[in-house]
């Protein structure tokens, strides 16, 4: 039986690699889900990278999910074992980009976003020299009740 012959007939069992596949995959959307809905970061650079990632990982593992049950079910095109080998090594290509982005691009990201730090939510800004102070609200002539009224009576 050669190579070929070997990753393309269709396999009825669900073997220990295909488990650990599967489990790794199961993994995959787990954690891109928590990257994506969850995890904060206070830098920017970070943070687009750790959502992106999240992405990355919630769409591969659905894959890899979605190509497991499918062969758990027993499509006959699906249980060929070259789908989860090619699917692995997609997963091992990512990863590897991903290592070679966290060690040469993010830091150099990260370095020019620190210095750039935007105010945070909830902070009062000071008024600078440039802008002029907002005019004080007019007193109102009416009560809040009547204004109610009025609003109702437009609709």
């Amino acid at each position: 039986m050669g190579f070929i012959e070997y990753m393309t007939t269709s396999s009825p069992a669900f073997g220990t690699l295909a488990w650990i596949f599967f489990l790794l995959q199961l993994i995959g959307v787990g954690a891109g889900a928590y990257l994506v809905y969850a995890h904060t970061e206070r830098n920017l650079a970070r943070q687009v990278f750790m959502r992106q990632l999240g992405i990355a990982l919630l769409v591969l593992g659905g894959v890899g999910l979605l190509a497991s049950a499918l062969r758990l079910a027993g499509v006959p095109l699906i249980s060929q074992r070259l789908w989860l080998w090619v699917l692995l090594l997609v997963d091992l290509a990512v990863a590897g980009y991903v290592t070679y982005y966290m060690r040469s691009v993010l830091p150099a990201l990260e370095k020019a976003q620190a210095g750039k730090r935007g105010p945070r939510p909830g902070q009062a800004r000071s008024v600078t020299a440039e802008q002029a102070p907002a005019a004080p609200r007019p007193v109102a002539t009416t009560s809040r009740r009547e204004a109610r009224r009025e609003r109702k009576k437009k609709k």
